[in-house]
């Protein structure tokens, strides 16, 4: 009994962590499709700009105040300038990186959009909004995503998404509490149908616990991994060594922009630069450029 309180202990130490800073809320906009969506993407390329240097500002507000002015004007790139002024300054959000999906998306970088509403999710698994605008923007990428695992890992992966890993926590501490309540009620009661419902239910409960701290415990370190990265350059060749391909034989599959892959190797060298070995779906693998992708 003493090692699952400290089990339990050391969980909620790991995971929880102080409320990150830079929370926006002046920007939610869901970009599925409407009536006025495509004519915004069709315009997307041509997205103001805006040359005036970003003044400092003495207060994460002020700059979030700023930046959702600029994108409510349609200066996307200001907008996402700002954003990523606060991320450096002040540190990230779930809520500051789906703006700054939104921003991504409303000036064509697909790939930018896909990572930043990625590393939103890894901070707020729960935000539908955020899922709804990542579906929809990887139905305009051009490779079809692969699937990176089995039905039964696809199933494992939606159930640690469900809450964050400090609610997994919480849950697991509750449950504990409960099978704590099942045992005293058995040792307790002398009522018959009380201690079979106890002890059956508690055992049933301790099964339960067990599971919401393996979640928490996967949900934290989904949050902490760093292995999957996205493509953005428009069109990336693949080469079968860790450099450009020189011969057919050394070409391996092309990649586009938005695609998702799982890093397993890198390697540098003065003449060829930085390759990351990667991995797409669940047998494809190869080497991709380390300035194609960019880290979810």
């Amino acid at each position: 009994m003493r090692k699952i309180i400290t089990t339990l202990a050391t969980l909620l130490a790991i995971i929880f962590t102080p409320e990150l800073s830079a929370q926006s809320s002046g920007v939610s906009d869901t970009i599925l499709p409407d009536a006025n969506l495509e004519t915004k993407e069709q315009a997307a390329p041509a997205a103001k700009t805006d040359s005036v240097k970003v003044i400092p500002a003495k207060t994460v507000e002020a700059l979030t105040q700023a930046a959702d002015s600029a994108y409510s004007a349609d200066n996307f790139a200001l907008a996402e300038k700002i954003y990523t002024q606060i991320l450096a300054d002040h540190g990230s959000s779930a809520m500051l990186f789906y703006n700054l999906g939104n921003t991504c998306y409303r000036q064509g970088k697909l790939g930018m959009a896909i990572v930043n509403y990625e590393r939103s999710l890894k901070l707020d698994p729960t935000n539908a909004d955020t899922r709804a605008n990542l579906e929809f923007v990887k139905s305009k990428i051009t490779d079809r995503q692969i699937d990176s695992g089995s039905f039964l890992y696809s199933v494992w992966e939606t159930v640690v998404m469900w809450f964050k890993a400090d609610t997994w926590a919480w849950i697991a501490l509750v449950l504990f509490a409960l099978m704590l309540a099942g045992i005293l009620t058995y040792l307790l009661s002398s009522v018959v149908l009380v201690k079979k419902i106890s002890f059956f239910g508690g055992i049933i409960i301790m099964f339960l616990c067990a599971g919401a701290i393996i979640f928490s415990f996967a949900a934290a370190n989904r949050q902490r991994s760093n292995t999957a990265a996205i493509v953005l350059s428009p069109s990336s060749q693949l080469s079968t060594t860790p450099r450009e391909a020189r011969t057919q034989s050394e070409e391996a599959f092309t990649l586009h922009e938005g695609t998702k892959v799982e890093i397993v190797d890198s390697v540098s060298s003065a003449a060829d630069g930085r390759w990351y070995e990667v991995r797409v779906g669940q047998n494809e693998r190869a080497w991709i450029k380390a300035s194609d992708i960019e880290r979810i």
